[in-house]
């Protein structure tokens, strides 16, 4: 569950807090936080590396005095939001694409009637954002530096290449032509290919990887059997798309540091939802024992994959079980992305 902590300084700032906070609590599944936010030198720090949705109810120097020692990469920054202590405006001030800022900062101000200020170019000219795109779309983006040269072309209202490797759905965004070669572009696949002079690489994140294990599992020991079984199968950790196991495994303290390490949702499964599937796979009546299913890994896997194929099936390391599933990827555009 994703962390917003609403940081206020007075009195009339923790009104507008709660509000919103109460707003929130009703319509999204984020874990909302309100506090006071002294002393920020010693509060902001934790909660931005933590990648904690960060929202200033008060004046932008303060946000921006506490956030710019931290700063380190569009890719990696939570997103900033300021607030006016009474309410009136919403602004985004940081990750406005990648880490959302822009649509929760929307989704505040619809709840309690504020103007959201954005200031991103591609927002105020209607141009389509491509990091706004790969990350609600499931991609990483393999080389962020592109993406300005992407932007900029867009702005100018010049045509952008595309290169793909899957079926796409939907119309494709004002300017974005189906090419193979031509100054900048955008690639989305799985290889390392460089179409363009200057290619964005969009890497599907379509593999899902499944894991059992023993109770209180060691996390070096499970990090290590994800990371080398990855580099086995030529599979970048960026490319994963979740890490899933049963239920009762959902407070596994090694499980839930691997996700959180690499950034990778945790999904988990009850017994009657593994049930329905594990046919499909070979069952161990020891497993079955412990958790009242008997194919835990490959199952999940295959589950979280939207029922695609198993790429590896259940691998065993010192009380450790993994499988990979690969979804069947298509690249979607929606509505908002295209030129209407």
């Amino acid at each position: 569950m994703r962390e917003m902590h609403l940081l206020y300084f007075t009195n009339t700032g923790e009104k507008t807090a709660l509000r919103i906070a109460t707003l929130l609590s009703v319509v999204s599944d984020w874990n909302v936080r309100t506090q006071r936010g002294t002393p920020l030198n010693e509060l902001v720090p934790s909660l931005f590396k933590r990648g904690s949705i960060l929202v200033f109810i008060g004046a932008i120097g303060i946000a921006v005095r506490a956030v710019a020692p931290l700063l380190q990469s569009k890719t990696s920054d939570p997103p900033v939001i300021v607030v006016d202590e009474q309410g009136h405006y919403v602004i985004p001030i940081l990750s406005g694409h990648v880490g959302g800022a822009n649509r929760i900062a929307e989704r505040i101000a619809s709840l309690i009637g504020a103007v959201t200020v954005i200031t991103t170019a591609t927002d105020i000219h209607g141009v389509f954002a491509v990091d706004t795109f790969a990350i609600e779309n499931g991609y990483a983006i393999v080389n962020p530096e592109m993406i300005k040269f992407v932007s900029a072309g867009l702005l100018e209202d010049m045509p952008v290449g595309l290169s793909v490797e899957y079926e796409i759905e939907g119309d494709l965004p004002k300017n974005i032509v189906l090419q193979e070669h031509g100054d900048v572009g955008i690639y989305i696949g799985t290889s390392d290919k460089k179409p363009f002079d200057k290619t964005l690489h969009l890497l599907p994140k379509c593999f899902h990887v499944g894991i059992g294990a023993k109770r209180n599992i060691a996390f070096d020991a499970l990090r290590a059997f994800f990371v080398e079984t990855l580099q086995d199968h030529v599979i970048p950790i960026e490319s994963i798309g979740s890490i899933s196991s049963i239920a009762i495994k959902q407070d596994e303290e090694a499980i839930n540091m691997l996700a959180s390490r690499h950034r990778i949702p945790f999904r988990t499964y009850t017994v009657e939802e593994l049930q329905q599937h594990e046919r499909q796979f070979d069952s161990s009546e020891f497993v079955r024992s412990k958790t009242g299913v008997g194919n835990v890994c490959e199952t999940s896997a295959w589950i979280s994959s939207k029922k695609g194929k198993i790429v590896l099936g259940k691998t065993i390391r010192s009380g450790m079980t993994m499988a990979i599933a690969k979804e069947d990827w298509r690249i979607r555009f929606s509505a908002k992305e295209v030129d209407e």
